[in-house]
């Protein structure tokens, strides 16, 4: 692997990054997708999600980057990028909550995260409207909101005020007895953020990608949280890489809790 020095670095070693070049790779994402906003019409892929020039062009620019200056370094993005390669793999979500960008709402940003060994290793989220920035370097070296480090909160009752994060259809999909709140704001990677961060006690994830999970993930496991599947197991990211999606719904939340959220939760045979 290449270090941010350009030096090649042990395989059994920990990635060697730059956060600070990262950070800077994502703000010229941001502005890109600013002069496109409220600018720009949608249009449908196969599978039906929405994607505009903007998702393009700030693809083409960090898969760019990220070739540049770590080749030995896998690359996984939304729009087509796929090559897989070597113990590091950058998984990249250009434009993570297309629909909000093309409806005018602020909640979506640009996502970048980092698996080392298949495992979630570093997250940058930055959402361009709101100027906020999450991100966490490592597994151990704790996760920030604007330089602030923040924590998963570990609440061991709630009320009709928790809010707990969810998809857009939820409400065809899933029976939610969760006695608080329940919001689709438009961003996976911003749920995951807003859980570890306090904002949210938890987020339900409906067949995300690993371009979705990667660096909110990182990033909320890096505050204290855990990302499970209803069946209680954990995440894990590796086979993530070469399916590029799963079929089964996941709970983010602070680990003490997940279990008895999940039981609030009920998947319906057939969506209404």
């Amino acid at each position: 692997m290449i270090t941010s020095q350009g030096m090649t670095e042990s395989p059994t070693e920990e990635p060697d990054v730059d956060i600070d070049l990262v950070k800077e790779w994502a703000r010229q994402a941001g502005e890109i997708a600013l002069g496109y906003f409220n600018h720009v019409v949608g249009t449908r892929k196969n599978d039906r999600t929405l994607v505009t020039d903007a998702d393009y062009e700030i693809e083409e620019l960090l898969a760019g980057y990220l070739r540049a200056t770590y080749p030995q370094h896998g690359i996984i993005a939304e729009e087509g990028t796929n090559e897989l390669h070597g113990d590091c793999v950058w998984a990249i979500d250009p434009l993570d909550g297309t629909r909000s960008f093309l409806a005018g709402l602020p909640i979506w940003g640009i996502s970048i995260g980092l698996l080392w060994r298949g495992k979630p290793w570093l997250g940058v989220f930055y959402l361009p409207l709101l100027d906020e920035w999450y991100q966490s370097t490592s597994p151990t070296g704790g996760a920030f909101w604007n330089d602030q480090p923040i924590l998963c909160p570990a609440k061991d009752v709630w009320d009709e005020d928790s809010l707990v994060c969810v998809p857009a259809d939820a409400h065809r999909r899933y029976d939610l007895s969760f006695p608080g709140i329940t919001r689709a704001l438009g961003s996976a990677a911003a749920h995951l953020c807003y859980v570890a961060r306090g904002n949210a006690m938890a987020v339900l994830l409906d067949d995300p990608r690993i371009w979705d999970l990667a660096a909110g993930t990182a990033i909320l496991h890096a505050a204290g949280g855990a990302l499970h599947y209803l069946d209680g197991s954990e995440v894990e990211m590796g086979p993530l890489l070469e399916e590029s999606n799963t079929p089964r719904t996941m709970l983010g939340a602070h680990p003490s809790v997940i279990d008895r959220l999940g039981g609030y939760i009920k998947p319906r045979s057939t969506p209404k």
